[in-house]
């Protein structure tokens, strides 16, 4: 199958179908967009230009694109446990197959979001991580509910 191309923010980018990840009830704040890409930005001598960040792109709209990073490099572990409807829609047949990621934000300005400051200035959402199935190619953002702390 020939890779799909999609203008964005970072130039033209040419997306195997095979990479294409399914948001069946899409992403909170961008509900009509299903299909995403995960990519790293690459700088103008072909290098990444930080493997830290990997940017979730909407391949449904061009312009929608969401920094996220692995919450491990930044000392944050969670020990998520899914509904059994959550297992079932991300087809979980086993659970090293899910990678878990967080949405970056420049500033900490969310009032219901929680955020750790993982730099300066820079911050990770840790009240809405994202669960991909690498496998099925399925992925959520499960909303955490606020216990206080």
């Amino acid at each position: 199958m020939a890779n799909i191309e999609v203008k964005t923010q970072f130039g033209e980018l040419s997306i195997n179908p095979d990479q294409i990840i399914t948001f069946p009830r899409g992403i909170p704040g961008f509900e009509e967009y299903k299909n995403w890409t995960l990519f790293h930005e690459i700088d103008d001598q072909g290098n990444l230009a930080n493997a830290m960040i990997v940017h979730l792109q909407s391949m449904d709209d061009g312009d929608v694109s969401l920094p996220l990073t692995d919450p491990v490099l930044f000392g944050f572990n969670f020990n998520l446990m899914l509904t059994d409807s959550e297992t079932a829609e991300l087809e979980i047949d086993d659970s090293g197959d899910v990678i878990v990621l967080v949405t970056l934000s420049v500033k900490s300005d969310a009032p219901l979001c929680k955020h750790k400051q993982v730099k300066e200035n820079i911050y990770a959402n840790i009240s809405a991580p994202f669960l991909i199935n690498t496998k099925s190619k399925i992925g959520i953002q499960k909303i955490l509910p606020d216990n206080g702390s």
